[in-house]
């Protein structure tokens, strides 16, 4: 999938992540701290993203910590060449919700 850098995934969607107290300077994660994953839900935006010019960008995406993260496995249905259809998606729903 092509990331557009929308950040809707990572605002949109229920998903574990990294917590961020529990991520070392080297960027591993502490597995034997008490909550090395944390879950971020629906509608609040993961502690871990920022915009820059308007596009979105993950401080731990280059990260140790990141490798096998759900963030990273996460896949959608389709060819791996096609652009991610989340924020279509979300744009969709947020339209249908206004309308209620």
């Amino acid at each position: 999938m092509i990331c557009l850098r929308c950040g809707c995934c990572c605002i949109h969607l229920d998903v574990a992540i990294p917590n961020p107290d529990a991520i070392r300077p080297d960027g591993t994660l502490d597995k034997a701290h008490r909550m090395p994953v944390i879950f971020k839900r629906a509608g609040e935006p993961c502690p871990h993203l920022t915009f820059a010019d308007g596009i979105a960008v993950c401080r731990i995406h280059e990260m140790e910590c990141y490798r096998g993260s759900p963030c990273e496995l996460f896949e959608q249905l389709g060819p791996q060449d096609d652009v991610c259809v989340l924020n279509a998606y979300f744009r969709c729903m947020r339209l249908s919700e206004d309308e209620n």
